[in-house]
């Protein structure tokens, strides 16, 4: 395939898209065919039936002619990107075009991996690992699935390959994606790539094409000559959190207003004093990257030890959320129709308050602004040991509830003496001591800012002690943590979203 330079109709600069990007991993056919038996064995046992999704969160966002720098040799996946252009929730196969306002040349950096199961977040979201071309109006694009592809390193071919060797097509992949969580405008879906995808090292020219497209370059160097900041990073939504007092964001008469605790509910900063269940309570910051831990808990991780087939671990086991994933205090969760064990987990969620990039454990706390409550939930039917916990697990709409209250530091003495508790129905389920993480908050600091630029608005889920237990429609789980807050949540059925 002969290399064309961009399209001259592009929309905006990648990295001003204002949407989350969500990856497809095993989505390349050959891989599974070579892989043959493998993947009944464990940990896999099966082949995965459903999409295997990846978060690539907004440090790794950068555009043509970045230079991006590399601990080592990394893997260069060439990858469709499928912009949306309109909420997308429940779409069919056939209606999938209809929400795609356009597809960008994406390439998907990331270090070498030994399996696909449980692989660290170390591996690909490293600042700049995802380079994104302009976007091409989708009008323009004749078959997405029929496309050319190619991988130029050194300004020889790497690799070429085709867009429609995919598990799932850009328009399956859609609707597979969107039966469990929205996608909204702005947000990107990759295609996934083809594996195993070349390699390249620090000194490198990388170029990526795909047909109809055009070709996207950028050079790799090596980490201790890479810039301070990652190149053009998104804007980080300012979060405006105070240094004192608990703050809540909340909906109101047609507005997003700030709110502080009052004995008879909350006051705006208008001055009124509302009950609480007057307003929709919001996540009370504007949360940009979600970083959440599993097994962080030793008592949690020997309450799984039957179902783990893998229980030993040299870091912290760190998965991406995205922010649709969220809802309030006082919110709803949906537990599908069929389900067998759906569970909470109620955690101190840790936030960001200033970029961190290679901070010390001992420097660590200068760089939190605060702590709220979180109550991530699970369904463990759907737990696959491809990519685990995979998203349709852990990222449906409304799963992660955030709130009711944003505490600052200097509230909180120590967040490692914190009890937490939950309770379903009254009924105290799970209790537990923030003393009992296996990574504290400063180890989580020093370890994700080893290889990853924290902003300001990052949010660390820190993980949940032991007694998780199934929750069922119609009941209430409140999940508490002693000076930072009481999470109200409800379980609803599909008749509440009209599934």
């Amino acid at each position: 395939m002969p290399l064309t330079p961009m399209p001259s109709s592009f929309a905006v600069a990648p990295w001003r898209l204002t949407g989350v990007v969500y990856g497809a991993l095993v989505n390349h056919a050959p891989q599974l065919a070579a892989l043959g038996q493998a993947v009944h064995a464990a940990p896999y046992k099966a082949p995965p039936a459903h999409p295997v999704l990846q978060v690539r969160p907004r440090n790794t966002l950068c555009g043509p002619g970045s230079v991006v720098a590399v601990p080592a040799a990394v893997e260069v996946g060439a990858s469709l990107g499928v912009v949306i252009g309109r909420t997308a929730c429940r779409v069919s196969v056939d209606d999938a075009p209809g929400v795609i306002a356009g597809y960008a040349v994406v390439a998907e950096l990331g270090l070498p991996p030994d399996n696909h199961y449980r692989p660290t977040v170390r591996l690909k979201a490293r600042d700049g690992f995802t380079v994104i071309g302009p976007v091409v109006a989708a009008s323009e694009i004749d078959d997405p699935d029929a496309l050319a592809v190619q991988v130029l390193i050194g300004g020889q071919t790497a690799h070429q390959g085709h867009t429609g060797d995919r598990v799932r097509g850009v328009a399956e992949l859609i609707a597979a994606v969107t039966e469990f969580m929205t996608l909204q405008p702005g947000d990107v879906l990759l295609l996934g790539a083809d594996t195993p995808a070349p390699q390249a090292r620090a000194g490198d020219a990388v170029a990526v094409a795909i047909e109809e497209l055009g070709t996207l370059s950028f050079s790799l160097c090596e980490e201790q000559a890479a810039p301070a900041v990652p190149n053009d990073p998104p804007a980080v939504d300012g979060t405006d959190l105070p240094p004192r007092g608990p703050v809540a964001r909340v909906a109101y008469a047609g507005a997003v207003h700030t709110a502080r605790p009052h004995p008879q509910g909350l006051q705006l900063t208008d001055g009124r004093v509302l009950r609480e269940d007057q307003v929709q309570w919001l996540p009370p910051l504007a949360v940009g990257t979600i970083l959440a831990l599993g097994l962080n808990y030793a008592d949690h991780l020997k309450e799984l030890s039957k179902e783990l087939t893998v229980t030993a671990k040299d870091e912290p086991l760190v998965f991406l959320k995205g922010p649709g994933a969220l809802v309030g205090h006082r919110g709803v969760t949906r537990r599908p129709a069929g389900v067998q064990f759906m569970h909470y987990e109620c955690e101190l969620a840790v936030v960001i308050g200033r970029t961190a990039r290679h901070v010390s454990a001992k420097d660590a706390m200068a760089h939190v602004a605060g702590y709220t409550v979180c109550n991530d939930y699970a369904i463990r039917d759907y737990l696959e040991n491809w990519y685990r916990p995979n998203l349709r697990v852990k990222n449906r709409d409304g799963a992660t509830a955030l709130g009711p209250w944003f505490v600052p530091v200097a509230d909180v003495p120590d967040p490692h003496a914190l009890a937490l508790r939950t309770r379903v129905n009254g009924q105290t389920v799970q209790q537990g001591t923030t003393a009992n993480m296996v990574n504290t908050i400063p180890a989580l600091i020093e370890y994700l800012s080893s290889f990853m630029t924290l902003q300001a608005g990052d949010v660390i889920l820190t993980g949940t002690p032991e007694g998780v237990v199934n929750v069922n429609e119609g009941d209430e789980v409140v999940c508490e943590i002693d000076g930072i807050g009481r999470l109200v949540n409800t379980i609803v059925g599909d008749g509440v979203f009209g599934r």
